[in-house]
């Protein structure tokens, strides 16, 4: 006598298997927003402990000195380079060439390769003195170094006898009123800095027609100086900056290279600019419509984060009222701001 046997399923059907992966998708896409949220508060969190760091690099550099650093040298050497031994960074420091034999830091050999045009890098020497990458004066929610096609060098956004003070000595021949970028093979060689030292506010049509920053040329601003005034907790000292594209600035390398074509960074070696970056952007990622090179900028959701003068780090959003933006950039304009 036979025994009938139900026979077992063991696959999909094909529409449990669409439903299985609609349901997985559901999920991916519930989830997805969720990751990239908490990505985001990892980078930004990053990039606030790196700018608390700078911050109290430079209050360990003025109880060792006696002041800030000058925000740039006569060689347009900026105030991170003075830096670096407060930041564990004295081998990069020793590398670095002061020589007097050039006008600027970035026309020495030692610290630079000369200009060829091509991307092809001379050594020796086996680092440039401008080279190194150094890893805290990188936000992660930036670009990578390597995606810029050029690196501003210096600034110098001032007029002489016109707004930028007597006080504050002759400007070198050249400095008026030029922006420096550097050229290839060096574009690829200097390292990045995601971060600046805040010059202050210079220029005509607001009530205060010269605010100095605390990092200025030759300045080197004494810390009492600051509490005095406005406030070591009122007065910005280093600022978020992501860079941005610019259509007159091509590094010597040709458009369409090098990933986001003609977008400008900033290097850690070199500052100059007196001026603030007047506004504040976020996002979208630099490139072609986004001049944000001039500017303070982030990547972050919602703000562009800043180091004040006592070591506290808070985000600013691009909608600040601009006359208190102007007065949180000057160390000495006798208005206090508080948040």
């Amino acid at each position: 006598m036979g025994t009938c046997r139900s026979r077992r399923r063991t696959a999909f059907t094909l529409i449990e298997l669409l439903v299985v992966i609609a349901i997985i998708a559901v999920l991916i896409g519930l989830l997805l927003p969720a990751v990239q949220k908490v990505r985001e508060a990892s980078t930004n969190t990053k990039c606030k402990s790196n700018l608390h760091q700078l911050g109290v690099a430079a209050n360990n550099y003025a109880n060792a000195n006696g002041r800030l650093p000058r925000g740039m040298d006569d060689q347009a050497a900026g105030c991170l380079v003075y830096l670096l031994p407060y930041m564990e960074q004295d081998n990069v420091f020793m590398g670095f060439s002061f020589s007097t034999a050039y006008p600027f830091y970035y026309s020495n050999p030692a610290n630079r390769p000369a200009s060829t045009g091509t991307m092809m890098v001379p050594r020796p020497p086996a680092v440039y003195g401008a080279e190194p990458k150094i890893n805290s004066l990188l936000c992660p929610s930036a670009l990578l170094p390597e995606q810029y096609s050029t690196v501003m060098l210096a600034s110098y956004s001032f007029t002489p006898g016109v707004d930028y003070p007597a006080a504050f000595g002759a400007v070198p021949a050249g400095y008026a009123g030029s922006t420096t970028f550097s050229s290839c093979p060096g574009c690829a060689v200097v390292g990045r800095s995601n971060y600046l030292g805040m010059g202050g506010y210079i220029g005509s049509g607001f009530s205060t027609t010269y605010g100095p920053g605390i990092f200025t040329y030759q300045a080197g601003v004494r810390m009492e100086v600051i509490s005095a005034s406005d406030g070591t907790s009122n007065t910005i000292m280093f600022g978020e900056f992501a860079g941005g594209y610019s259509a007159s600035i091509g590094g010597g390398i040709p458009d369409g290279v090098m990933g986001a074509a003609w977008t400008a960074g900033f290097q850690y070696s070199g500052y100059g600019a007196p001026t603030t970056m007047q506004m504040m952007t976020v996002g979208p990622p630099p490139g072609r419509g986004n001049s944000n090179w001039s500017l303070f900028s982030s990547q972050h959701n919602g703000g562009v984060n800043f180091c004040f003068a006592d070591g506290s780090v808070k985000s600013i959003t691009p909608d600040i009222n601009f006359s208190v933006w102007i007065y949180l950039t000057g160390y000495k304009d006798g208005v206090v701001v508080t948040f």
